[in-house]
Order: C-alpha cells, then sequence, then structure tokens
C-alpha cells in the first residue's frame, strides 16, 4: 500500500512539474481546433422526399409501383441525370465532386419513398439541386404513365368489374335465400319427426305399461291362490300322515276289523290321498301359469327397454343432426355475409375509382409527389464548433500527459 502512495505522489508530482507543457499543448489545441472551426466554411444540408406513385394494370385493375424506390435512386444518382444538373444549373462542379455532396437512397422500412440529400456550402444551390432532382423524378414517372396507362381502357374495364361485382352480389341473394330456405325446410322436417318420435314413444310406453300392469293383476291374486293351495296341501299332507297312521295301528290290530272296517279306512285315506295329489296337481299348474307370466312380463320389460333405448338413439340422431343443420346454416349465413360484404367493398372501390379517373386523367392518378419539400437550412450541419473544441481539449489533454511523462522519463534516464 505505501508503494502504491509513493507511486500515485510521484505522478502528482510529474504533473506538477511538467503543467506548463500540459497547458502549453492544451491551449494550442483549443485556439487551432477554434480558429479551424471558424475558418472552414459552413455545409448545410437540404433534405427532400419523394413519394413514388402507381400505375394501374389495365388487365387486373391494380396498382403497382411506376418503379422501385431503389430503381428511382439509381436514376437520380446515375451519371446522365448528375450531367444534367451540371448543365442545367451551371455548378461549378465536376461530375465526381457532386456526386459526393448528394446522397439518394430509399427510406427504410418503407415501400415508396425516396430521399434525397444534398450537403453544400450554399443552402440555396442545394435546395435547387433537390428541386431539380425531385422535378426529373416526377417527370420521368410521368412519362412512363402516359405511356403504359390508358384512360379509355382503364374505364372499360372499371365497367366490366362493377357488373360482374353487380352481378355476383345478384347471384349471392338469390342462391342465399334458396339454401336458406333449404336449410329451413330440413329443420322444419327434423322438428316435426322429432315431434313424432317423441308422442309415438309416449304412446307406446303407455301400451308397455298397461301390459305391465295387466300382467301384474294376474300374477298377484294367482300368487294368493297358489299360496292357499300351497297351505291346504300342506294341512292334507298333515291329515294324510295322521289317517295313515291310524290306518297302520288299525291294521296291527286287524283281527278286531272286520273287512268292511278295513274297507273304510283304505277308502277314507285314498279319499285324503286324492285330494291331497288333486291340491298339489293344482298348485303345480298355478305355479306354471305364474312362471309363464312372469317369464311375459320380463319379455315386456325388455321390449319396453329396447324400444326406449333405439328411440333414445333415433332421437339423439335427429337432435344431432339438427344441432349440425343449424351450425351449417349460421356458417353459410357467416360466409355469404362475408363474400357479399366484400364484394360491396370491391364495388364501392372500383365506383369511386372510375369517377376520380373520369374527372382526371390517368397520369394524375396515384402520381408521384413530393412529400417533403426541399427547404433552406438555416443551421449548418458542419462544422460542429463545440463538439470539434471539446474532442480537441480532451485529446490534447491526453497527448500532454504522455508528453509530460515521456520527458520525465528521458530526464530521469539521463
Amino acid at each position: 500500500m505505501q508503494e502504491q502512495e509513493l507511486s500515485l505522489r510521484d505522478y502528482v508530482e510529474v504533473v506538477r512539474r511538467r503543467k506548463k507543457t500540459i497547458l502549453l499543448v492544451f491551449f494550442i489545441a483549443i485556439i487551432g481546433s477554434a480558429v479551424l472551426s471558424f475558418v472552414l466554411p459552413p455545409v448545410y444540408q437540404v433534405e427532400s422526399t419523394i413519394k413514388v406513385g402507381s400505375i394501374i394494370d389495365v388487365d387486373t385493375l391494380e396498382k403497382e409501383l411506376i418503379e422501385s424506390p431503389i430503381a428511382a435512386s439509381r436514376f437520380l444518382g446515375g451519371s446522365q441525370v448528375l450531367i444534367e444538373t451540371i448543365k442545367e444549373l451551371k455548378l461549378p462542379y465536376t461530375f465526381e465532386e457532386l456526386r459526393e455532396k448528394i446522397l439518394i437512397e430509399p427510406v427504410r422500412e418503407t415501400e415508396d419513398l425516396v430521399q434525397i440529400k444534398v450537403d453544400l456550402n450554399d443552402p440555396g444551390e442545394a435546395v435547387n439541386i433537390a428541386n431539380y432532382l425531385g422535378t426529373k423524378l416526377l417527370d420521368r414517372h410521368e412519362e412512363i404513365k402516359e405511356l403504359y396507362e390508358n384512360k379509355g381502357e382503364i374505364l372499360a374495364r372499371y365497367d366490366e368489374q362493377i357488373t360482374d361485382v353487380n352481378q355476383e352480389l345478384g347471384e349471392i341473394n338469390k342462391s342465399r335465400e334458396e339454401i336458406l330456405a333449404g336449410y329451413d325446410q330440413q329443420i322444419i322436417n327434423i322438428n316435426k319427426e322429432l315431434d313424432e318420435v317423441s308422442k309415438n314413444k309416449e304412446a307406446i310406453l303407455a301400451g308397455y305399461d298397461e301390459n305391465i300392469q295387466s300382467i301384474n293383476n294376474q300374477i298377484t291374486p294367482l300368487e294368493n291362490e297358489i299360496n292357499e293351495a300351497e297351505e291346504e296341501t300342506a294341512k292334507l299332507e298333515i291329515s294324510l300322515e295322521v289317517a295313515s297312521k291310524q290306518v297302520e295301528d288299525k291294521m296291527k290290530d286287524s283281527e278286531s276289523l272286520s273287512e268292511a272296517e278295513v274297507n273304510i279306512l283304505l277308502g277314507q285315506l285314498n279319499y285324503v290321498r286324492s285330494i291331497w295329489e288333486e291340491y298339489r296337481s293344482d298348485v303345480a299348474g298355478k305355479q306354471a301359469q305364474r312362471d309363464g307370466l312372469l317369464e311375459k312380463l320380463r319379455e315386456v320389460k325388455l321390449e319396453k327397454t329396447e324400444f326406449e333405448q333405439t328411440k333414445e338413439q333415433r332421437y339423439d340422431t335427429l337432435s344431432g343432426e339438427l344441432r349440425r343443420i343449424e351450425q351449417e346454416k349460421v356458417e353459410f349465413q357467416e360466409t355469404k355475409e362475408q363474400r357479399y360484404d366484400t364484394l360491396v367493398g370491391q364495388l364501392r372501390q372500383a365506383q369511386l375509382e372510375k369517377t376520380r379517373l373520369e374527372r382526371v386523367d390517368s397520369v394524375n392518378m396515384y402520381n408521384t409527389e413530393v412529400l417533403v419539400a426541399a427547404e433552406e437550412p438555416r443551421i449548418p450541419i458542419k462544422p460542429n464548433k463545440l463538439l470539434n473544441i471539446l474532442v480537441a481539449a480532451v485529446v490534447s489533454l491526453i497527448v500532454g500527459l504522455g508528453l509530460a511523462f515521456s520527458l520525465e522519463y528521458f530526464a530521469k534516464t539521463d
């Protein structure tokens, strides 16, 4: 740290000892720059911006640039135009000298603008040159338009375009009404079929419900009869078992029974058995009848379910088709309206262009024009006195410091 402080102190000491040299270089540079800035003649810059016009294509009625800004810039910067400028304006410059003082180029980020810049000591002369070059480009483009544009042909082409657009507008109106009527008829038919499907479905489902209710009404009393018959069968089974046991008991003591008594007991037993068998047969028949009704009930319910699914599918299909047709109708209307609006815009544009062309010559339509006219500047662009003095001051300080340290180095070496 101590070495660094000594080194800095040495630098300051060198500057202090050699300050006269540094100040001498500084003041010489400042004075020289100031004198040079005031002695040099001022240079004025004149700017002019030209918009390249358009030419009408007879076949398509499209507007195209008479020539590109690049081609226009090359024409104005060409040797022929610059030599004519020198002769016409009687300029005291050679071709190369004038070429260095003029900058002609397209304006960036534009498609139809050309900028002319003229840097001269005489602002009036610069304005004359810029105006002359602008006039040369205007005359050139007017000749091109007169050569390639024909007012009569363009008007005839506008009449054809207007006729075609009107005809297409009429066809669009007629076609739109017919197609929209077709869409409306399809929508009406589908809505009618949807109503029929709904009504038919309700009626048939009501029939299925009545049939199911009728079968249920038959099954319920039949179930009651089966239950009663089963109860009677159970009672008869008990009675049959009791009678069988009595007969068996009495048969064991057959010696005390006469043949007539035995026959009576067997007859009673057979009677009870026959009644029991009748009840069993009746229960079996009613159960079979019940099973048949249940099977029929299942079939009817299955048919009802299948019918509901079929009708729902048909209803959904019709609903989807209805939505699709309505969407197509909306899209068709939007498409036709867009096309209609486009054609109306084209018709208005064609009528406007035709009216404008009827009032003026074609060469005056979309002609090349001067957007920014050349004006005589009040302030020169160079020399910039303040900037020159500031640059000279900074450079002189650097040179003075370098010279001071060099002298100090050589003094120590000696």
